[in-house]
């Protein structure tokens, strides 16, 4: 009999730093965790050899949300008019900023309530990803968008202004799926990368008939993130 060795790779956290900073989703001081994944040689699923530093990030420990590092040193600041120095709150717009230099993005309304638009890595993710999948038939139909912002707007709780705009950005990218995901994986906690494979499932649910095909792409994309597949399998099965 031939013994089966089983080999591979896989990220494993470890916690750098703790403290508090302004969480872009809970628009307010929030405990945070900074996360060092490095990627490790493995031998029967056991990490032996530490590879290299794969990425790091910033989890929100309320919202469960995470950023690049750079979030740390933004905070928040109000525009205040020439004309009225002490703006109501109704009138208060806020911002984030860095010590050099202002964010100029908009602020982007979701659910009734005003956010920065400065995106967790999973909003980043699920945006992409789903772009992804729309142009993967090389067609951009009008009920996959609506399917897009429907998605969107339910596991990441916000909206994609100009959707057009960022469709043109992926297809220049002209990179494949379980590449991106791979890039991104190291950015990602598992409750950001679980919620990239529901969006995904949703969106190849979106016609009523779930191709085999489109389970075994989703699946791969789990694969990509690092996921158990029985995590995967899991979420699968609770949207067919």
């Amino acid at each position: 009999m031939v013994a089966l060795i089983i080999f591979g790779t896989r990220g494993v956290r470890s916690t750098v730093k703790e403290g508090t900073f302004f969480c872009p989703q809970c628009i307010s001081e929030k405990n945070y965790k900074h996360k060092k994944v490095t990627q490790f040689f493995t031998l029967y699923f056991i990490p032996l050899i530490p590879l290299g530093n794969k990425g790091e990030y910033v989890e929100c420990m309320t919202c469960r949300n995470t950023y690049i590092e750079r979030v740390l040193h933004m905070r928040p600041t109000i525009d205040v008019t020439e004309k009225q120095a002490m703006p109501s709150p109704e009138e208060k717009s806020e911002r984030f900023s860095e010590p050099a230099a202002q964010i100029a993005a908009p602020v982007e309304a979701s659910s009734g309530a005003s956010k920065a638009e400065i995106l967790s890595e999973k909003q980043k993710a699920v945006k992409k990803l789903l772009i992804m999948m729309i142009l993967a038939d090389g067609r951009v139909e009008d009920a996959e968008i609506h399917m897009f912002h429907k998605v969107y707007r339910e596991i990441c709780n916000g909206v994609v202004a100009d959707i057009y705009r960022e469709i043109d950005a992926v297809k220049t990218e002209n990179k494949l799926p379980h590449q991106y995901l791979r890039e991104v994986s190291a950015f990602l906690n598992d409750e950001g990368k679980k919620d990239i494979i529901k969006a995904s499932m949703m969106i190849a649910a979106s016609d009523g008939d779930i191709d085999p095909s489109e389970v075994r792409m989703v699946e791969n994309f789990g694969k990509a993130l690092e996921l158990k597949p029985a995590e995967v399998k899991e979420i699968i099965s609770s949207i067919k």
